[in-house]
């Protein structure tokens, strides 16, 4: 296969879920050094590395030639590349290799959740312009959430997420489910506002999260816009109604438990103050300001079964 890059660059962390990160490395290598004529590996060791990696390629510090960027990392590992993108304007494609527990976005991108599969997909991938949310300052590529979702991902305990990988989420979830918190809200989105007492708060880009797919036919992290659901009952009725798939004119029609509000710009305020997890990472709190930036990163994408 001719090159179709100058120089692309593979970050990756040694905490990523793939139980030998060195073996996984040189299956990945060996597909990414037939896209690329020059191929660096990047060992990120400590949080904010791959932002700081972003700043030194910018400023024309780290090579010459840079024209792609991979990660091989889960969902808060592509979370830092992304804001490391963002942050310092760098009009480059990234492809994004899973090693994590679920990596959502790469089932949105159409790759296998193998990571060599996927690997060698990004042969064959073409560039795709994505939605990103900008949080407060932060970048988000999938999505915002807080209540259930933040206390479910604490419920787990420390370290045997690398065990157990998703076999712990759902003795977590249960758990959750049986002792959820609520709280009070006030929510602006595009003008209209919503207030009340809820369980959970979920912001959508893209339709995979926590390992399954949100049922709204249509959402899309191409589209300029973002989903809210507000999650009214926290009572497992809302886990057989999830299920059911439909579209955004007759959600909140069909739909008990979960209202939906799609929009642009989101203002969020909780009574109290709660965390938020952001694409698999807790690392902000409300208030929160949300403002879609539309096709902002370019992402490889997969071409879908039938399509060219």
């Amino acid at each position: 296969m001719e090159n179709k890059y100058n120089h692309g660059v593979l970050f990756y962390h040694e905490h990523s879920g793939l139980k030998d990160i060195y073996e996984g490395l040189g299956e990945v290598t060996k597909s990414l050094s037939s896209m690329c004529k020059h191929l660096s590996i990047q060992l990120s060791e400590n949080e904010g590395d791959i932002i700081k990696y972003c700043e030194s390629i910018k400023n024309d510090k780290y090579g010459s030639e840079i024209d792609i960027l991979f990660i091989l990392g889960g969902d808060g590992t592509v979370n830092e590349l992304v804001n490391g993108v963002m942050q310092h304007d760098l009009q480059l494609p990234v492809g994004i290799i899973p090693g994590g527990t679920f990596n959502d976005f790469t089932k949105t991108l159409n790759l296998d959740s193998n990571f060599k599969n996927a690997s060698s997909q990004l042969l064959s991938a073409q560039v795709g312009s994505y939605d990103v949310m900008k949080v407060n300052d932060t970048f988000v590529l999938n999505f915002v959430g807080l209540g259930l979702i933040v206390q479910n991902a604490e419920n787990v305990q420390e370290g045997s997420k690398d065990v157990f990988g998703k076999l712990s989420y759902i003795g977590s979830t249960v758990k959750t489910l049986m002792n959820p918190s609520k709280f009070n809200f006030k929510l602006n989105v595009d003008g209209r506002e919503e207030t009340g007492n809820t369980s959970m708060l979920l912001i959508a880009n893209g339709p995979n999260i926590g390992g399954g797919r949100v049922p709204l036919t249509d959402l899309s992290p191409q589209d300029g816009k973002v989903d809210t659901f507000i999650f009214d009952d926290q009572s497992f009725s809302i886990l057989n109604d999830i299920f059911k798939k439909r579209d955004s004119m007759n959600w909140n029609e069909i739909t008990e438990g979960i209202d939906h509000l799609p929009g642009q710009h989101i203002s969020l305020s909780t009574e109290p103050n709660m965390k938020v997890d952001i694409d698999g990472e807790i690392s902000l709190e409300t208030p929160i300001e949300i403002e879609v930036l539309p096709k902002a990163i370019q992402l490889l994408t997969f071409p879908e079964f039938g399509k060219s």
